[in-house]
């Protein structure tokens, strides 16, 4: 099987459906990189830091692979001589298209303009977490609406597996204290883009909670660690904890008391967990009109930069009936429904042993 990614998201999220293959030594993953995205500097380095085997786009696009798997629609998929499955690579189909100048009247991973080149759709299988989706892809590109498969989100049930053990998480990265989890996703509307000094009022405004900042991967791999951190430094000399790039928010947000956050994919996973929310930022001309974003930025409370901040974070709480939302968002049993799909494109019989969701790793900051 190939796992082909074009950005530390779309790694992230493919991290996530390994587990799926877990003892099969019939099955063999490598890993490949799709040139295009402006936000792959450095990737090749960080599949290799994961411990992934690695290889060239040249040799990807051999005969030597059956299935591929790529958390996103863009990119030189079309070259790819076996089936490939696209999935969301956030919390479903929430935003619109990025482009050069701002965003498309379109639904990013569901577009035509990602899924169709030279009129034939590329994907074997366009992966969706919830069943609604499937009205906006036959709106988007109905010629790909016949190879939808409704999969459910492997993120969110491992964060939902975690959920039992919070204590464990939070006692390991806050102690005894409350622990705030601020959360950005990257363009122009962000929370980091809109109000960067937030994690310094925080820290310094909060001394008795522990503040933690997860930025998107796309921050990270535009900015790099030397300039985040000294854009950030009073609030990691405050004690701020500046979450690490790949697979550590999970733990961050299981432990979270509260999350300050934006339009990111972020806001949905806590939204959906119960976390109380408030959203500092939210990019409405970014979201999707109608999608389960654009109705947790209709529901959620709003930070005021002009008042005083502990009030309102003492005042938190988790969205109303944020569990229509989770119901609107994910799907049940992905982890069941994701693997029977890529062993029956592998043409094997799956595995004896459930399929049931992991607990997200630990994370215990320096």
């Amino acid at each position: 099987m190939l796992g082909v990614v074009r950005t530390l998201t779309a790694l992230d999220r493919l991290l996530d459906v390994l587990p799926l293959l877990a003892d099969d030594m019939r099955v063999e993953t490598r890993f490949a990189v799709a040139a295009g995205s402006e936000f792959a500097a450095n990737l090749t380095e960080q599949l290799h830091l994961t411990g992934a085997q690695v290889v060239d786009w040249e040799t990807a696009l051999g005969k030597d692979f059956d299935f591929a798997v790529s958390p996103s629609g863009n990119g030189p998929l079309h070259e790819l001589e076996m089936p490939v499955l696209t999935l969301p690579h956030g919390a479903g189909h929430n935003k619109l298209r990025a482009t050069e100048s701002g965003v498309a009247a379109e639904v990013s991973g569901l577009s035509r303009t990602q899924l169709v080149h030279e009129g034939r759709v590329v994907p074997a299988v366009v992966g969706l977490s919830h069943p609604s989706q499937l009205a906006q892809l036959r709106s988007q590109c109905p010629e790909a609406a016949p190879r939808a498969e409704v999969i459910g989100d492997p993120c969110y049930a491992r964060l939902r597996a975690s959920l039992p053990m919070r204590e464990q998480y939070r006692s390991a990265l806050a102690g005894d204290r409350e622990l705030v989890v601020v959360a950005s996703t990257w363009g122009p509307e962000s929370l980091f883009a809109r109000w960067g000094d937030l994690p310094k009022r925080l820290t310094a405004e909060l001394p008795d909670h522990r503040i933690a900042l997860v930025l998107h991967p796309n921050i990270w791999q535009k900015y790099e660690s030397l300039q985040l951190e000294t854009w950030l430094s009073t609030a990691l000399h405050n004690d701020l904890i500046l979450v690490p790039r790949l697979r550590k928010w999970q733990a961050a947000l299981v432990a979270a008391d509260v999350v300050i956050t934006d339009h990111g994919s972020l806001a949905l996973y806590a939204a959906a967990l119960g976390k109380p929310l408030l959203l500092a930022a939210f990019g409405n001309t970014e979201v999707v009109p109608n999608s389960p974003m654009a109705l947790l930025g209709a529901r959620a409370r709003r930070l005021d930069p002009t008042a005083d901040i502990r009030p309102q974070v003492e005042a938190a709480t988790p969205l109303p009936d944020h569990q229509q939302l989770a119901d609107l968002t994910f799907e049940t049993n992905p982890h069941e429904r994701l693997r029977g799909l890529i062993y029956r494109h592998l043409e094997l019989p799956e595995p004896p042993w459930p399929a049931r969701p992991e607990p997200v790793e630990l994370f215990t900051p320096r």
